[in-house]
């Protein structure tokens, strides 16, 4: 909620569209039925909507993507993608296509779902590969008296460096009387190694936090600090971003993976499809000589990896 209030804000006040697609900032797209769909949301998040069927064999979509220039991650796995490039990704029912640029600030609300007012605990989402900044806007959600300057902001700055990451919430500006006196703060750092060393302040002081892992993020819980103070939290350690950039075998792996065949088999397939050894036209011959023998496979099986062999060319 904190995220949509305030790009709606921003967005409101400055007279610019919160949702863009794609082909007004790369006009070429326009006619392009693979990607003219697309759109930005706000000033972070942009957006390539699955508009086909699931392929029944794969169980997954396979999706076509094109991202813009900068550097982009998958705001739901971390993987990073270079822009100015075009992508496949094979998506189940419960992933879905989100992007955000690097640099990323993302706070969000975390009450409980219904509830729609102002948090006392916030989660803030930084995203590594640049430094930003973002300002939260909150009034209190009901009454028009943000016409008459009831409304507050926080500045919140990210300083990205290879081996120290800076964040700092500035003390908020504006009506504090919209706002509780303290707030929690659970602070995600996406794609951050475990090693490194976390230290956290308060208007110079340094203060408790704790740190715990969650997948590839590095997650640090922070509370009850004055929403008048300036907290700042600061990861250093030797090249601390976990390189987790997108690459095609992965999703085939994952793929090969979940099909209901011998595992003996998909370890065969796995040496065909991914051999340093073997031309593309040799893996296609290798993999129709599936369709017998010892290792035989069903033909939608083996039409399903020539398929995938089709898109591993194409990169």
């Amino acid at each position: 909620i904190p995220y949509i209030y305030t790009e709606y804000y921003k967005y409101y006040k400055f007279g610019k569209p919160i949702i863009e697609p794609i082909y007004y900032r790369y006009p070429e797209l326009l006619d392009d039925s693979l990607y003219n769909e697309n759109y930005f949301f706000g000033s972070t998040f942009y957006v390539c909507p699955i508009l086909h069927k699931k392929d029944p064999i794969m169980d997954r979509v396979i999706h076509k993507i094109y991202i813009p220039d900068g550097l982009w991650y998958d705001y739901f796995t971390g993987k990073k993608y270079p822009g100015n490039k075009r992508y496949v990704s094979f998506y189940k029912e419960n992933e879905y296509p989100i992007f955000v640029k690097s640099g990323s600030i993302i706070p969000l609300s975390l009450n409980n779902s219904n509830n729609t007012s102002i948090p006392k605990k916030m989660e803030i989402q930084v995203f590594p590969g640049s430094s930003n900044t973002y300002s939260i806007y909150e009034d209190d959600g009901e009454t028009t008296n943000y016409k008459n300057g009831e409304y507050a902001i926080t500045n919140i700055e990210y300083k990205y460096e290879k081996n120290n990451y800076t964040l700092t919430i500035l003390p908020t500006q504006g009506k504090l009387s919209v706002l509780p006196e303290a707030r929690d703060y659970v602070i995600r750092f996406k794609n951050t190694k475990p090693t490194t060393v976390v230290k956290s302040y308060v208007d110079g002081n340094p203060i408790e936090n704790k740190k715990i892992r969650k997948n590839a993020d590095l997650v640090v819980e922070i509370l009850n600090v004055s929403t008048k103070g300036q907290l700042t939290v600061t990861c250093t350690g030797q090249d601390i971003e976990i390189e987790n950039i997108k690459i095609i075998n992965d999703d085939i792996v994952s793929v090969i993976s979940d099909l209901p065949i011998k595992t003996i088999v998909k370890d065969r397939v796995d040496k065909i499809m991914f051999s340093k050894d073997m031309s593309i036209k040799k893996k296609r011959i290798e993999i129709r000589k599936l369709a017998h023998g010892n290792d035989y496979l069903e033909r939608k099986y083996i039409e399903l990896f020539l398929k995938l062999l089709e898109y591993i060319s194409e990169v």
